[in-house]
């Protein structure tokens, strides 16, 4: 989970960056929309993978906890 964070603040850092740089209203549109999109599928496989993991855990006989 620490690194999903770590992860997805560090895709923001860079959008508010590339943010700054834009040159038009269009631009930065296009990079919002970008962002959206990317930060959608990456949460969607985070959203999978920790629920992979909580079924992992929650089948696993209660020693292996």
């Amino acid at each position: 989970m620490v690194g999903y964070s770590e992860l997805n603040v560090g895709v923001s850092l860079e959008f508010a960056q590339s943010l700054l740089r834009a040159k038009n209203p269009e631009e930065v549109m296009k990079l919002h929309a970008d962002y959206v999109k990317a930060q959608m599928q990456t949460l969607t496989q985070q959203t999978q993978d920790i629920a992979q993991h909580a079924a992992k855990v929650a089948t696993a006989p209660s020693k292996d906890r």
